[in-house]
């Protein structure tokens, strides 16, 4: 297994992350237009329902959702960030020539509400890029960050519309104290559609599709699937 020349590698990180900082603080450059900043899709989750403890410390576990107050659940995530953002800054470019993006994973937990679906969400991520090693997808990790927000899951949890929020979103840089960003996001969950018209439970496979802003479906990619499941879409825009 190969790879690339890690002394240069780390050299242009720590100049690139110095970029960075200066670009958030001076402005970065505009987002491409046309489409969300970022997309990461959920590839795994772990969800447990929850309800207050009785001694009324912290929370216990139930399998019954009758039962339940709350759900807590885990995601990996992945996905891709367009040049120009926070999560791929231009001196990405320097590191990986080829790259037309940057890739992100994520690891996530959000806490809601069962009675609204409201609640918060936090975690970390690692911004990627490919080495000389083709053989494997994305694996050098060039910055690494937290972020956490709120989240209104709402919409899909009442079954108004496969669709929630994220709002108030605070993204932090490791190793670089005050470098933050803004940001806040969607997210699409897939479905499918009988011969009515109506929503139903996507499969594995099968055809699904996703809400847009104006209510419309359009389709899930194939490149969206995890295992053949129709994975739910988180599309992230950063407020410069």
């Amino acid at each position: 297994m190969t790879s690339i020349c890690w002394k240069s590698a780390v050299t242009w990180s720590l100049l690139g992350l110095m970029f960075l900082l200066f670009a958030l603080m001076w402005g970065p450059a505009p987002a491409l237009a046309g489409s969300a900043d970022a997309v990461l899709y959920e590839v795994t989750e772990d969800m447990y329902l929850t309800v207050p403890s009785p001694n009324g410390v912290g929370v216990s576990y139930v399998t019954e959702a009758s039962q339940a107050t709350r759900r807590q659940a885990m995601a990996q995530l992945a996905g891709y960030a367009k040049f120009g953002t926070p999560l791929c800054p231009h001196w990405v470019k320097k590191i990986a020539p080829k790259a037309k993006s940057c890739t992100v994973n994520a690891k996530g937990s959000d806490d809601l509400s069962l009675a609204d679906g409201t609640g918060t969400l936090s975690g970390t991520y690692a911004v990627v890029v490919q080495d000389n090693n083709t053989e494997d997808a994305p694996e050098f990790v060039i910055i690494t960050g937290t972020f956490s927000g709120e989240a209104n899951l709402g919409p899909a949890m009442s079954g108004r519309a496969p669709l929630g929020y994220l709002t108030n979103g605070v993204g932090t840089i490791d190793g670089y104290d005050g470098a933050a960003f803004k940001f806040h996001g969607t997210f699409r969950l897939p479905f499918a559609l009988d011969e009515s018209g109506r929503r139903g439970k996507p499969w594995r496979d099968a055809d699904a599709y996703y809400l847009d802003d104006h209510f419309k479906p359009f389709p899930v990619k194939a490149s969206e699937r995890s295992l053949g499941m129709p994975t739910v879409r988180l599309e992230i825009d950063f407020d410069f």
